[in-house]
């Protein structure tokens, strides 16, 4: 593969700092930039191989905006999103909305490095997603009613205790479910149980 570059922004320079020199590689050039406004003035000179790692929440223009902008600009590198636990639904719109994958906020380097590897090392077909969505469906069948209930709240950012208020049961619970669901779907984490969600369109 040809040098990759992966783009950064966030308005956290510290963070930027952090991950532009965990990540530089010899293959992997990291582009830092502190604003949403600021990469969109460069995003119609960006060609080559890479990504763009967003902030969900950053000042004057937040992170989905700016993600809405690259799509009005066909802006075709994948997007992931970079997100604190209490903006999980805006990163499930993000994903709606096109954005390959979201990771929750503290990011360690190699977790954003394999997020970006294995985005660029496969690509997303029709083919494969309708695969996937078959697969998905097919363990969603082995959940028990209650179980999808918890599956949706959480996937649409509900905490423990706010999914136990809207259910009606403890936040022990909801946290025993909440652990059966992500089992059962094969989900190591909260992302990914997003990704399958919105690859059935849940």
């Amino acid at each position: 593969m040809s040098q990759i570059t992966i783009y950064l922004v966030d308005d956290d320079q510290d963070l930027l700092n952090y991950l532009a020199t965990a990540m530089t590689t010899d293959d992997r050039k990291v582009v830092t930039t502190p604003s949403a406004q600021d990469f969109l003035k460069q995003a119609e000179e960006i060609t080559g191989n890479g990504c763009v790692v967003l902030d969900v929440n950053m000042p004057q223009m937040s992170g989905l905006e700016l993600q809405a902008k690259l799509n009005e600009m066909n802006f075709t590198m994948p997007v992931i999103f970079l997100t604190a636990h209490a903006d999980v639904p805006m990163a499930v719109k993000a994903m709606q909305a096109g954005a390959v994958d979201f990771i929750e906020k503290p990011v360690q380097p190699d977790e954003l490095s394999a997020s970006i590897d294995r985005i660029l090392n496969n690509p997303q077909t029709s083919q494969s997603n309708q695969e996937e969505a078959e697969v998905v469906k097919k363990t969603m069948d082995g959940l028990t009613p209650r179980e999808r209930e918890v599956m949706h709240l959480i996937v649409q950012g509900a905490s423990n205790k706010e999914a136990a208020q809207s259910l009606d049961i403890s936040p022990r619970t909801v946290e025993i479910y909440r652990a059966t669901v992500m089992r059962k779907m094969d989900a190591p984490n909260l992302p990914d149980l997003v990704r399958k969600a919105i690859t059935i369109g849940l």
